[in-house]
């Protein structure tokens, strides 16, 4: 896990989950006449691709725990 260190990194992550909080009903506002339903669907299909494309990319950033490999 990676936490902030300072304290301006803390308002960037702060401003930027903020900025979240709103995107499902903006993202529902511009979807227009959708069912819920598909919307729904279409919206979590998303987040999902958007994190597996993040976590392959960025993977574990250089950090190892060798010792969880050992036997």
């Amino acid at each position: 896990m990676i936490l902030p260190h300072t304290n301006f990194a803390i308002m960037v992550l702060l401003i930027i989950s903020m900025f979240c909080w709103g995107s499902w009903a903006n993202t529902l506002k511009l979807a227009g006449k959708w069912r819920f339903e598909l919307y729904c669907f279409d919206f979590a299909f998303a987040l999902m691709l958007f994190a597996l494309i993040y976590a392959l990319t960025t993977g574990n950033l250089g950090m190892t725990d060798s010792a969880s490999w050992t036997t």
